[in-house]
């Protein structure tokens, strides 16, 4: 079948979203075709219910992403005019209720909000690393779970190989580990799904991002607003608290920059 997708960068995760109906079963498959093609691109997502007018996104292995959120509701107000912002929810995978999303249109690119689902558990758990048990924290997101490694742990070459290790151990259809130089405010995302065996270090991570902010707040025992460096950019964090210090609010803000649109032919 002939497909449509727009390659889109939010801080240079590069996704692709698939605006064609595919089937969803067969979903992780146009999405591997599609990232062989697009060597640049980290993830493919799938807009649905364009036509009925509901719209509803849905990640290549399931998971949520918060990028791809945010490039999915910049799609959807692509012909906003230059400095409007709108405000929408927008139903995602592995997201227990719609995500509120807010656009706004600055010269040339888009500035994007969104309200990340709560972490369900934050825990400590002894995981192998190169052979060595090692006490990490992971962060239980709806349909995602991140791994705070510090970045002198250790080595890039061995974070994959580790990473997949820690899948059969680790619940969900993505898992990342985010190599954390907590005294720069900058972190390395390497992020796993299971669905198209797919392991890419991403340049830039919306829920790794969110994940870290939920972390610092519970170490740090208080409400953080914290701009995180990655290799393609930054994306701020922002997180708020009740009286007993339990989170209640966690928003990311990055760039969203909408690039060509393209079709592809691919066996279904």
């Amino acid at each position: 079948m002939e497909l449509r997708y727009t390659v889109i960068d939010p801080t240079k995760n590069i996704t692709l979203l698939v605006t064609t109906p595919v089937p969803r079963d067969v979903q992780p498959r146009v999405a591997a075709e599609l990232l062989q093609r697009e060597r640049d691109a980290e993830q493919v997502g799938f807009a649905e219910g364009l036509a009925a007018g509901e719209p509803r996104l849905q990640m290549m292995g399931g998971e949520f992403c918060g990028n791809a959120t945010m490039s999915m509701a910049t799609w959807l107000h692509r012909e906003m005019p230059v400095g409007e912002s709108c405000a929408l929810t927008l139903p995602v995978s592995g997201a227990p209720e719609p995500v509120p999303c807010r656009v706004t249109h600055i010269d040339g690119c888009f500035i994007g909000t969104v309200s990340m689902p709560l972490p369900e558990r934050i825990e400590t758990l002894s995981l192998p690393v190169c052979g060595v048990m090692q006490s990490l924290p992971v962060v239980f997101l709806p349909g995602i779970c991140h791994v705070i490694v510090p970045a002198d742990m250790i080595r890039r070459d061995q974070a994959e190989e580790t990473l997949r290790a820690w899948s059969d151990l680790l619940p969900g259809e993505a898992m990342g580990l985010l190599l954390l130089d907590e005294s720069q405010t900058a972190f390395t995302p390497l992020v796993y799904v299971r669905p198209t065996d797919s392991c890419v270090w991403e340049r830039g991570c919306g829920s790794g991002s969110a994940s870290i902010g939920a972390w610092l707040t519970q170490v740090r025992g208080a409400d953080q607003c914290v701009s995180l460096r990655q290799p393609g950019g930054v994306i701020q964090v922002v997180t708020q608290t009740d009286s007993g210090a339990r989170l209640t609010s966690l928003t990311i803000t990055g760039t969203v920059c909408l690039g060509k649109t393209k079709k592809a032919i691919v066996r279904l």
